[in-house]
């Protein structure tokens, strides 16, 4: 009977124990993570984030790129933390409710060159605007927004001067004028279609992830009804044409894929394959000054073919585009990029990325946050790793 009670004593302090140890374990991890990511030194980066539409209390737009910069230790040089809230060009909230501007306008050319011998890196993230009402058409309403000459100006200075700039998406597409589009355009050595496009998950009519211009505009090109279902993608041109791409019918994978060749795999620890669920635009670029690091890849149907071939739209086209002249580096993100969720409370862990699946659930990925920690994450480490490499 000893025997006994001792054998039961023994499994209550086992399973104690282990219970210990389940719940204690992840306290104990992310403590040492905490203190790992204290620990790292870190270095110093004169950045210059362009915003001229966020202006939000929360600044969602800009977590992404701040999160990299505080998970990896980036500081301004008086040795703090950048501030998403503050740390910015672009449009702010005033105190009234209304908006305040403070960008490169005010700028005169002796000081955007000054601007440009003191800057590390510019990051040309969102140029879409801000507008009175919820615009119908582009550029309907606007009241800030689309790139300036001031920004093409800057971007021409910081190249001279062997920088690092950055763009992404929506900064060739309105309210920023034809003209500008042009000028950025001929210096930066590529070239938008007019062609946008976006994975939806479902297509059917009266879904809540369907956009209600989709469905006006499809009556208009085709004059007959919407009848696609199921999962999809919809490209849009900016002179009002669109092509409607079903999983049923044209796609044989539903979601964008974006392929990484040598150097960014090798380089840049970008995954080979990698789905792309968000709006990315369809862009062509001079060989002679740039290459393509990733490309998009719609796997299609005969029909799906069919459809893009009368379109004039190729089915594979550029994800990441980068030119390398002497210390000048650019890269421009075929995409939004820099839309994808992610916490700032993460940010302060050494290798939290690790755990992407455990924090946010997975189904044969990463869950919500997977395009984050699997691609953008790593892109804009290594490319802001390597600029301070050079400069040390």
């Amino acid at each position: 009977m000893t025997f006994t009670f001792i054998k039961q004593i023994k499994k209550r302090v086992f399973f104690l124990a282990l219970i210990g140890v389940v719940v204690l374990l992840p306290i104990v991890m992310l403590l040492i993570m905490k203190m790992a990511w204290k620990m790292t030194p870190g270095f110093s980066l004169n950045l210059a984030y362009v915003d001229k539409t966020d202006d939000s209390e929360e600044r969602q737009a800009h977590q992404a790129f701040y999160w990299v910069l505080h998970n990896q230790q980036i500081k301004k040089a008086d040795g703090e933390l950048y501030d998403k809230t503050t740390d910015y060009y672009g449009v702010f909230p005033d105190a009234n409710g209304g908006h305040r501007f403070n960008d490169f306008d005010q700028f005169t050319a002796e000081e955007l060159d000054a601007l440009s011998q003191e800057l590390d890196v510019l990051m040309l993230a969102d140029t879409y605007g801000v507008y009175a009402d919820q615009p119908e058409t582009a550029g309907a309403g606007l009241l800030y927004g689309g790139l300036s000459l001031n920004d093409i100006a800057l971007f021409r200075n910081m190249k001279q001067a062997g920088k690092t700039v950055i763009a992404e998406f929506n900064v060739l597409q309105a309210p920023t004028s034809r003209v500008n589009r042009r000028k950025f355009q001929e210096e930066a050595g590529i070239q938008w279609t007019g062609w946008s496009g976006k994975y939806f998950a479902s297509l059917d009519r009266d879904s809540e992830l369907l956009p209600g211009w989709a469905i006006a505009s499809y009556k208009q090109n085709y004059e007959k009804d919407w009848d696609s279902r199921g999962a999809g993608i919809i490209l849009v041109h900016e002179d009002g044409r669109i092509v409607v791409l079903s999983e049923q019918d044209d796609l044989e994978t539903a979601k964008p894929q974006i392929k990484t060749f040598a150097y960014g795999i090798n380089q840049l620890e970008l995954p080979h394959l990698q789905e792309f669920p968000y709006w990315f635009d369809v862009m062509e670029y001079d060989d002679s000054m740039n290459h393509a690091i990733s490309a998009y890849q719609l796997e299609l149907t005969e029909q799906g073919k069919m459809q893009l071939s009368q379109a004039g739209i190729p089915d594979r086209f550029p994800a990441v585009l980068m030119q390398q002249e002497q210390d000048f580096s650019f890269y421009y993100l075929c995409g939004d990029f820099s839309s994808e969720p992610v916490s700032m409370s993460t940010s302060r862990f050494k290798g939290v990325h690790h755990f992407g699946s455990i924090l946010k659930g997975r189904k044969g990925i990463f869950g919500e946050n997977e395009f984050f920690y699997r691609f953008y994450l790593p892109f804009m480490r290594n490319v802001l790793k390597q600029h301070n490499q050079v400069e040390s």
